[in-house]
């Protein structure tokens, strides 16, 4: 097998790797036990806003052309984020129809406020947005369109 032919099917591995597994940020935050000598110190995640971007219930899986557009989207969304000093993405999660960006920041509401008009333009549609107080917020407001 010549060089090229092996590392072309090993992006191609790779790729459907990526595509199969994707990247989740389901898994709760965990907090570390603190050491015996160190002063306690709270976590940050409990009283940070996530912002939750879903493009649910799609017919066709997203492809790779789509994927590109999507990544671009994303990075407009992160750097807009990071020029308003307001947050920054935490990752995606893909699969079974539906795609997941996930945010977060000091406050959700005022990072949607510069999220939103950056996915009116997302080469797809978004279906529901979560904005929540705090990772494990029990009562996040829920935006749909």
């Amino acid at each position: 097998m010549s060089a090229s032919r092996f590392w072309s099917a090993a992006l191609a591995a790779g790729v459907l790797l990526l595509l199969t597994t994707g990247c989740s940020t389901n898994a709760s935050p965990v907090a570390e036990e603190p050491d015996a000598g160190a002063p306690a110190v709270e976590s940050e995640a409990a009283g940070e806003g996530w912002v939750v971007v879903k493009f649910e219930s799609r017919d066709e899986r997203f492809d790779l052309d789509l994927m590109d557009k999507m990544l671009a989207t994303e990075l407009a969304a992160d750097e807009a984020l990071a020029a308003a000093e307001a947050g920054a993405i935490d990752g995606n999660d893909v699969g079974d129809g539906e795609y997941a960006l996930y945010f977060t920041g000091g406050d959700a509401e005022r990072m949607w406020e510069i999220l939103e008009p950056i996915f009116a333009d997302a080469p797809v549609p978004w279906t529901t947005v979560v904005l929540k107080s705090g990772f494990e917020d029990s009562e996040p407001r829920v935006l749909t369109q």
